[in-house]
């Protein structure tokens, strides 16, 4: 049984070594070098078979290193996965052995085992010696060795313990190579260091390990051969597998039908199969592994198309609620004037392009739902897009809306700074309204942008590089801004590379009939015909000019069905007198002005509807007159008023 001793002053802090020793002096060479290198060192006495039974009995994370002599060296390496140390002789030890003997002895057998070792050559010249090397490979060997010595050929014998064992009893002058403290702490250095190194190596494969098993997609590495080399949980998971079930097995085997059919590897990517695998729809990716334009292996990921499904849900909800997304696209657009058709063709031709885009229109002629519209009809759909009304915001803090900034850049900045709506426009569409009221410095830096593809937060130093496609909008004659100096003429033809002019309501009389007929039949109650709707309304609607555009309409159109199915006065079906009365108190643009009586009937009706909403909420709130005039949204003071006769 091997002899076990351990050295004293170790720390958890340090490294673990074992010593192989085949002489107990060795384990006191050792020692005391150890305890100041902070080694925690454990000394075994023996040679062959313990170095093989302590192997086997310690489990790899209890020892950084084994140190040993010779051929202890490899049986160690043959059961065990932890590093070893060899304890050579090198030619300066054998220099320093023999030096004592320089004059009185000429030939030298030198026992040890077999290896390379240079300068023996050199050693022997400046001795003045005949050093003869003498390699064994195993113990059977090194005792023949010692047996084929004949009496009379050498003058000395050097080596390590087999030449006690077996060839001091022959009769021949023998020199037993001993460690010295030299190359003890040669030996030590280099276990440290390679004890360091496994130590760094394991807080690498560690967090490799917590990555490789945190992502959430299922991986598979396959070596060269379609080999399972890794798997994390997540791929076990979704395989319905355990890891074990899968490591070291071919991939065709473990999963049928799968991920792999047929010999070799296959040699180009893949991305997005989707494949029915054990009755689960998965989407998967392949990627090839090449070393020196060799294949090595394959990487798969893969996830349930169902939590994808369920990922972009969520994901569009959150940018839904951020107001990130595009509400409109062309099929919202009415487009039955030639007019109208000619435009919205035209833009879905612009949809097709990355180019900056400029639309003119006056105010209320929907310049946002068609740039909405272009971005939902664009390679962009997926992406933000973020409308920012330059007019507003105050100039003050439209630089840092636009461009963001960092932290500290201002008094009341965020700590962690913020992002500008070109950063949350990334990949998608930043849309800039009512673009000619951006101030003139503003407009420089917008420039900058819209050449440079990057951008710079204010009071920061990075470079932030964009992918954004501009569209801006504007109610104002660019060009006669320019020739007043008040917007940049550079910056008007970098935004005006396409041109899109959208036609005011009055001249696109069609559309504003099936705008008109299209909200009235959601709204109304009971739901009149269509060719009713038209016929009644369309000769009335067509004869405003619309100076409001689509707001003033929809606007007009929201009070019509409101007061149609409220007071009754639907059921008629009196569509001019009720139009008409919707229109008091302003300037219609009507052949014949509205019927005073019916004016006066209304206000009538309206006042007795109004009364019975404040009754109904003065008696929910208890006669409360502020409870009241909270719910209904009003102050006390107009509340009270109202309640007078």
């Amino acid at each position: 049984m091997p002899r076990s001793t351990a050295g004293e002053g170790g720390t958890d802090k340090g490294f673990h070594c074992i010593l192989i020793a085949p002489y107990p002096e060795m384990g006191a060479v050792f020692t005391p070098i150890a305890r100041r290198m902070g080694c925690r060192l454990r000394v075994v006495v023996g040679q062959e078979d313990a170095a093989v039974a302590v192997a086997r009995a310690t489990p790899p994370d209890d020892c950084d290193v084994f140190l040993s002599r010779s051929i202890n060296v490899a049986f160690l390496k043959r059961h065990t996965a932890v590093p070893v140390v060899a304890i050579e002789m090198t030619a300066m030890d054998l220099l320093r052995l023999l030096l004592p003997d320089v004059g009185k002895v000429r030939r030298v057998a030198w026992f040890r085992y077999a290896g390379p070792l240079r300068d023996v050559d050199c050693v022997a010249g400046v001795l003045g010696m005949e050093i003869r090397e003498c390699l064994f490979r195993s113990r059977a060997e090194a005792r023949d060795m010692a047996a084929e010595l004949e009496p009379g050929s050498v003058d000395l014998v050097v080596g390590g313990t087999y030449v006690r064992d077996f060839v001091a009893p022959l009769g021949f002058p023998t020199r037993q190579f001993r460690v010295d403290e030299e190359t003890a702490a040669r030996c030590l250095r280099e276990a440290a260091a390679i004890a360091e190194a496994r130590r760094l190596e394991r807080r690498r494969a560690a967090r490799i390990h917590a990555v490789f098993n945190a992502v959430s997609e299922g991986l598979l590495v396959l070596d060269e051969k379609g080999a399972v080399s890794h798997v994390n949980t997540s791929a076990a998971r979704l395989l319905k597998r355990t890891p074990e079930d899968l490591l070291d097995k071919d991939i065709r085997a473990a999963v049928p039908g799968g991920f792999l059919s047929g010999e070799g590897l296959p040699d180009r990517a893949e991305r997005g199969r989707v494949r029915d695998i054990g009755g689960v729809t998965l989407v998967v990716n392949r990627v090839p592994v090449a070393v020196q334009g060799k294949s090595a292996g394959l990487v798969f990921s893969f996830s349930d198309a169902g939590s994808i499904r369920r990922a972009e849900g969520r994901l569009r909800s959150s940018l839904k609620a951020c107001g990130f997304t595009a509400r409109y696209t062309f099929d919202d657009i009415e487009a039955r004037s030639p007019v109208m058709r000619q435009v919205k063709e035209l833009a879905a031709l612009y949809a097709s392009t990355d180019a900056n885009l400029l639309i003119c229109g006056e105010s209320g002629t929907g310049k946002e739902i068609f740039a909405q519209s272009i971005h939902a009809g664009s390679r962009r759909a997926e992406s933000p897009f973020v409308a920012v009304n330059c007019a507003a915001i105050p100039e003050g803090l439209l630089e840092s809306e636009l461009f963001g900034y960092e932290e500290g850049a201002f008094t009341g900045a965020r700590r962690q700074g913020k992002a500008g709506m070109f950063e949350l426009a990334h990949t998608g569409t930043l849309f800039l309204d009512e673009v000619g009221d951006l101030p003139l410095l503003l407009q420089g830096r917008l420039l900058r942008v819209l050449q440079e593809r990057e951008i710079v937060r204010v009071g920061g130093t990075q470079v932030i590089p964009l992918d954004v496609r501009v569209i801006c909008a504007t109610n104002r004659d660019l060009e006669d801004l320019v020739r007043r100096r008040l917007f940049r003429t550079d910056l008007y033809y970098r935004l005006n590379v396409l041109n899109l002019t959208l036609p005011p309501l009055r001249e696109r009389p069609e559309d504003i009939v099936a705008m008109a007929v299209s909200r009235l039949r959601k709204d109304l109650r009971p739901t009149p015909p269509a060719d009713v709707l038209e016929r009644a309304l369309g000769p009335l609607l067509t004869r405003r000019a619309w100076p409001g555009n689509l707001r003033e309409l929809f606007s007009v159109l929201e009070r019509l069905a409101l007061i149609a199915n409220h007071t009754g006065a639907a059921g008629g079906r009196d569509w001019a007198q009720l139009l008409a009365c919707v229109w008091q108190g302003q300037e219609p643009a009507l052949e014949n002005p509205p019927d005073e009586a019916c004016a006066a009937d209304l206000r009538t009706q309206m006042r007795t509807l109004e009364r019975k909403i404040i009754e109904t909420a003065l008696a929910a709130t208890g006669q409360d007159l502020g409870a009241a005039a909270r719910r209904l949204g009003i102050s006390r003071m107009t509340l009270w008023r109202k309640l007078q006769p």
